[in-house]
């Protein structure tokens, strides 16, 4: 057995205060930020290992890193290393000896009557890799029992070991090779702050906040504003504000809790002086802080995070600081408007540094990564609207996928661990340009092509066309061209920086050879006219489907990517590979824009809600509450990863009457059992069916004009008094049920929700707008929530209401009871219909009456119509009812 005694290893009975060595021990990955921060002290550290950095230091330098380091973990005195003997099992290196004994004759070595004396309290510590077998209480008292020995042999008397409050703290580490032993000189682990007196879950260390810190340079002032837009209990604002401020963060374990009190080499006088000296002068720089013009934002969707980082930073003794803090609870969807309402931050070089909810806190992990590319997104979007030059983000993440989702350049990635969790650290300049725009970039160009010529002409005509009005209402994601040559017929759609197009299935008469041609010449003009690569390009065919073919996979299988689309002040995830349809009807554009319009502080329904986009819309206008019903649970797990994608929370809750529900619901079920048997109220309604469906999961068969009265009748039952109900769909012969017009007040607005890249003249889509009889009149377009797209896109259906409502008023009217109605509300004028219905529609206030005439003659029925209605027929100038022998009917007289 050998002890090897290398040159920073202490000498204990020649020991220099003025000239020694310490390591310096912190959480793996760290070690870079440590060495910065000491570099910061002027001292040169020495990366040893991972988790280990080696300083030479004198007294007045170890003072200093127990009362300043915000990186460091442990600060330790090397007393000496023992190498185990070796041997080979199954190619592999263990241990030869017995572990316990030999740590026993390891310590018996080190002379401890040298570093303390009988009249000093011990305790040792011993930290073993999990690959040595070893009893590690055994291992941990034979230690104990070689320090008595020693001093047994030296004094016949031994110290006492107290492992609660020892005046000497003795620290072991020991693996497959190697042991050590070292004098714990901070006492207990130096990441510990006085300030943390609230926490939330998943709370980020101390240690490893400031470590983050030192990684993007926050120390050296380049930054003069920290925005942190998931702030939790406030750590990142917490320790960035304090270093700025120079706050000695070991001043609140000076006085008990520090390893050295009872060193022989300790200089009290010198410690004293120091602790007075950093509590000075952190109170001089933080009045200094107090008027310099930092930005500083902390925000956060919970309550209680944002009452927690207030805590905090009052313990911390920045409370002088509260004041020019922008502490609000916010969720990240309102991260743009929190900082436009900032004007100076234009001005500044902010640094965005979070640590997200990467599982604790949110629970569901196919959601995190949505909520990564969200936060990337409206983070530079927010920055952008506030007029910010440049900006560096800074983020967490568990998993480096999540972090590759973030928009920045030249990245930089560290791994480090927060506790027993493994993190992975992103950082670097965001980028802060504008998503790619295939419309925004178009420009014309000189092509000739025989073949083809036709096709390139039209194209570039109807781009010309489409571009002046796309920049105008800010739409990337549009449809230009649709089947309009005959010999080309394909639809083709620009979603962002991609192109989708869909060859519609040629006649049978066409030889499928030259289908086959022209569709690739197709392609060859779309690459050339648009300048793109066949990567950006996505092909499908389109044939008349059956039942939900259009909503099922095609034959690649498992769902291989998504794509971004951006629309109306939101994010969308699109699927050009894997179905017949995207996920989000572009031709609904403005329809959604409705929905949105309508929904702030408004409780909605979503039936048949797809991907959710229509609910994304009413939940980023501030809707009360959101509920999406569709049968399939994963198209309700995209529209899931949508809200994820905005920043809205899942797991959001509102207060309705002391009862806590659910901000967001996500039903997968039947829309016809699910509406049928809920009772709730609902003040905008929104309803897109498909044209047919007989899914599996679906009872018997869904036909969108045979249905569509049924469905529309019990959504109307949830729709609340003075509430609207949205109906739109795709089939091209649909007729409204006249029964439906009758009962309720029904408005057309087909040619207000086609958007200008369609044709207004044949359709898309058929749209109408649903409300109540006699329902208060109310204007459910909210300009606060329309972006430039929607705003611009509706103003013709704002200038058309009142010619609207002057059509309806003079308009034939279905044959009905006369009753009271509101004047300011027409009723929806009557079309034609090829099958008259035999029974007059039922009217909103009208009383049935069920008599059989075969019971009485026409008078006794007319007696027993009255008696029924309770008329009072002494006080009537002429009969209510005549009776028609034939027909046994009951007219109305005027």
């Amino acid at each position: 057995m050998s002890l090897a005694i290398p040159a920073y290893f202490a000498n204990l009975t020649q020991f220099c205060a003025d000239d020694f060595y310490i390591i310096i021990t912190c959480a793996d990955g760290l070690e870079a930020a440590l060495c910065i921060e000491l570099e910061s002290f002027e001292l040169a550290p020495q990366i040893l290992r991972a988790g280990r950095v080696l300083v030479r230091i004198d007294l007045t330098k170890l003072y200093h890193i127990c009362l300043y380091s915000r990186v460091a973990s442990r600060v330790l005195l090397p007393l000496g290393e023992y190498h185990f003997k070796q041997k080979i099992t199954d190619n592999t290196e263990v241990p030869d000896e017995d572990i316990p004994q030999a740590l026993y004759q390891f310590a018996r070595r080190i002379d401890w009557t040298a570093l303390f004396g009988l009249e000093h309290r011990f305790a040792v510590r011993l930290s073993t890799d999990k690959r040595l077998t070893v009893n590690q209480q055994f291992a941990t008292l034979r230690i104990k029992d070689a320090i008595a020995d020693t001093f047994n042999h030296a004094f016949a008397a031994r110290p006492d070991v107290d492992a609660k409050s020892p005046d000497f703290q003795i620290f072991a580490t020991a693996n497959q090779k190697v042991a050590e032993l070292f004098l714990d000189l901070s006492g207990t682990s130096l990441h510990r702050r006085g300030y943390r007196v609230a926490n939330t879950a998943a709370p980020l260390k101390e240690n490893l906040a400031a470590a983050l810190l030192y990684e993007c340079n926050w120390h050296t002032g380049e930054f003069d504003a920290i925005i942190d837009p998931m702030c939790g209990s406030g750590t990142f604002i917490s320790e960035a504000l304090l270093m700025r401020a120079g706050y000695p963060v070991g001043i609140d374990k000076a006085s008990r809790e520090f390893g050295f009190y009872a060193w022989q080499h300790h200089n009290e006088s010198l410690w004293l002086d120091m602790v007075a000296a950093a509590n000075d002068d952190f109170h001089a720089r933080l009045a200094k802080l107090q008027q310099q013009n930092l930005t500083i934002v902390a925000l956060d969707a919970d309550a209680q995070a944002i009452r927690a980082c207030h805590k905090n930073l009052l313990a911390a003794g920045l409370g002088c600081l509260l004041p020019s803090i922008t502490l609000q609870q916010q969720a990240l969807h309102h991260l743009p408007r929190t900082l436009v309402a900032l004007p100076e931050l234009a001005t500044k070089n902010p640094l965005i540094i979070t640590n997200p909810p990467y599982g604790e806190r949110l629970g569901e992990l196919d959601f995190i990564k949505p909520l990564y590319q969200g936060l990337g997104l409206i983070s530079a979007e927010a920055l952008q609207q506030a007029g910010v030059q440049q900006a560096y983000m800074a983020v967490l993440a568990s998993q480096v996928e999540q972090a590759d989702t973030l928009p920045i350049l030249s990245p930089h990635t560290l791994r480090c661990h927060n506790g027993a969790l493994t993190v992975y650290f992103r950082h670097g300049e965001l980028n802060l340009a504008k998503l790619p725009s295939l419309i925004d970039d178009w420009q014309k160009q000189h092509i000739v092509h025989e073949e083809a010529q036709e096709f390139v002409n039209r194209l570039q005509k109807n781009l010309s066309n489409l571009k002046n009005k796309a920049n105008k209402y800010a739409v990337s994601n549009l449809r230009v061209y649709d089947a309009d040559l005959p010999n080309f017929n394909v639809a083709i759609d620009v979603y962002g920086d991609k192109i989708h197009v869909q060859e519609y299935a040629p006649p049978k008469q066409i030889p499928a050879d030259v289908a086959k041609m022209r569709f690739n010449l197709v392609l060859q003009m779309v690459r050339e006219v648009f300048g793109v690569s066949r990567e950006a390009i996505f092909i499908k065919t389109r044939a008349k489907q059956s039942g939900n073919e259009q909503y099922t996979k095609t034959e690649h299988g498992k769902r291989r990517k998504l794509w971004l689309a951006r629309e109306d002040g939101a994010y969308f995830y699109v699927n050009f590979t894997d179905y017949l349809d995207t996920g989000l009807f572009i031709d609904h554009r403005t329809m959604r824009g409705l929905v949105k319009s309508a929904s702030r502080g408004k409780r909605v329904l979503n039936l048949f809600a797809y991907t959710c986009s229509a609910s994304v819309h009413a939940a980023l206008a501030g809707a009360k509450q959101v509920t999406s019903v569709d049968l399939s649970a994963n198209y309700l797990d995209w529209g899931k990863q949508n809200f994820a994608l905005n920043g809205l929370l899942l797991d959001a809750i509102i207060e309705d009457k002391g009862e806590y529900l659910p901000k967001y619901q996500f039903i997968a079920a039947d829309v016809f059992e699910w509406i049928k048997h809920n009772t709730e109220q609902f003040e905008v309604i929104f309803i897109d069916p498909p044209t047919f469906s007989n899914s599996k999961k679906f009872k018997g068969t869904f036909d969108v004009q045979r249905d569509h009265a049924a469905l529309i009748n019990r959504a109307m039952n949830r729709l609340s008094a003075d509430g609207v109900l949205y109906f739109s769909n795709n089939f091209s012969k649909f007729e409204l049920d006249e029964v439906l017009m009758a009962r309720y007040e029904i408005v057309q607005i087909t040619h207000k929700t086609i958007g200008f890249d369609f044709n207004s003249k044949k359709p898309i889509h058929q749209s109408y707008e649903i409300r109540h009889k006699n329902a208060p009149v109310r204007d459910f377009v909210d300009e606060r929530v329309l972006d430039k797209t929607t705003r611009q896109e509706l103003m013709t259906y704002q200038d058309s209401k009142q010619q609207d409502s002057k059509q309806r008023q003079s308009a034939k009217r279905l044959p009905q009871v006369k009753e009271p109605r509101s004047k300011n509300r027409p009723t929806y004028p009557r079309q034609a219909n090829k099958t008259q219905s035999k029974q007059q529609p039922s009217q909103s206030g009208t009383k049935r009456v069920y008599i059989n005439p075969k019971a009485a003659d026409g008078a006794n029925l007319a007696k027993k119509l009255n008696d029924k209605l309770n008329i009072d027929t002494q006080n009537l100038s002429e009969k209510r009812y005549s009776i028609k022998a034939k027909t046994n009917t009951t007219d109305k007289q005027s």
